[in-house]
């Protein structure tokens, strides 16, 4: 994040609408080449809009329903021969038209505004050579970015019936948006020097203080190249985190499951314990009550001794009474 807000620090900024219009229609782009006064230049922004348009006119063309042609046209609901109901094979849901819009507006709004703001720039420059060739970015710009969306629209509902081909598609049909970058991008790698004279003079035509070079544009792909490979090492860093706490995850639901076989079996015991102390109780109740028994019976056998050491005396007693009598 630092290096990108220091990368965007290092822009010199411009005061002028003049300097704009380079950064409007896109330094790393060869629709910039519509500012330049080079026939080749302009013969390159042709070409690629030319490329642009028919790619998005085969889309176009393969998407329309057409009886008696062959189409790409796929259709969503099926009757059987047998039954009176049709029934809707689409499987497309609102995730895959949101994830759609989103794409769309990522890749197309920031050219659709631009293409309008350079229209709207080019009215201060009246009839002149700057102001046709500003106009004419800006239609391009945006007459192929409308042209895009609208393909990907159509295209996404003739085909797509289900959330994967929609997002595919719109892929493919996007990536065709960006061929005037990739261009940009050939044109530095075969002819660095005819690339870099081509911007010098864009910028000196147009009076700015900026100095877009293609210097600027490959440390700009080269930064995004950098940040790219940063978010992919990212990715993989969290993706090893989160496999780390799935694991975690697995091993606390074990050490739960475990915690509450503990508790399960803990309670058994206890219910077990409780039986044995209220056995336990009952058995000292029963050896209360015998030992109550046996002191009731000790307390009758010393009665019984007692009634037979007076019953020997009184024996004892008629022996003599019988004795003296005789």
């Amino acid at each position: 994040v630092k290096e990108i807000f220091t990368s965007n620090q290092n822009v010199p900024a411009t005061s002028n609408a003049a300097s704009n219009e380079h950064y409007t229609i896109g330094k790393d782009s060869v629709y910039s080449f519509f500012l330049s006064t080079s026939v080749t230049a302009w013969i390159f922004a042709i070409a690629v809009l030319a490329t642009q348009t028919l790619c998005f006119g085969f889309f176009i063309d393969e998407a329309s329903l057409e009886f008696g042609y062959d189409r790409m046209w796929r259709y969503s609901f099926s009757c059987p021969p047998n039954n009176l109901n049709c029934r809707d094979d689409s499987e497309v849901t609102a995730f895959g038209w949101i994830f759609f819009a989103l794409f769309g507006f990522f890749y197309l709004t920031s050219d659709m505004v631009n293409g309008l703001k350079l229209v709207w720039s080019a009215s201060q420059y009246g009839l002149s050579r700057r102001g046709f060739q500003i106009f004419v970015a800006g239609c391009c710009l945006f007459s192929i970015t409308a042209l895009a969306l609208y393909a990907t629209v159509v295209y996404n509902v003739a085909t797509s019936r289900s959330n994967v081909d929609m997002i595919f598609n719109t892929v493919i049909l996007l990536f065709v948006n960006e061929l005037d970058e990739k261009l940009f991008a050939s044109l530095h790698a075969i002819i660095p020097e005819w690339l870099e004279n081509t911007t010098s003079e864009i910028a000196t035509n147009f009076d700015g203080d900026v100095r877009i070079n293609v210097q600027y544009a490959n440390a700009n792909h080269q930064l995004r190249d950098d940040h790219a490979g940063r978010i992919k090492n990212v990715d993989k860093k969290l993706a090893r985190r989160s496999n780390a706490i799935k694991t975690i995850e697995a091993r606390h639901t074990k050490l739960k499951k475990n915690v509450a076989d503990l508790r399960a079996n803990q309670s058994t015991k206890d219910k077990e314990m409780k039986r044995v102390i209220a056995k336990i109780i009952e058995q000292e109740k029963k050896v209360e009550a015998l030992e109550r028994f046996r002191e009731q019976q000790s307390r009758k056998l010393k009665g019984i001794e007692r009634n037979e050491v007076r019953v020997v005396a009184d024996n004892k007693k008629l022996k003599e009474n019988i004795t003296r009598l005789e």
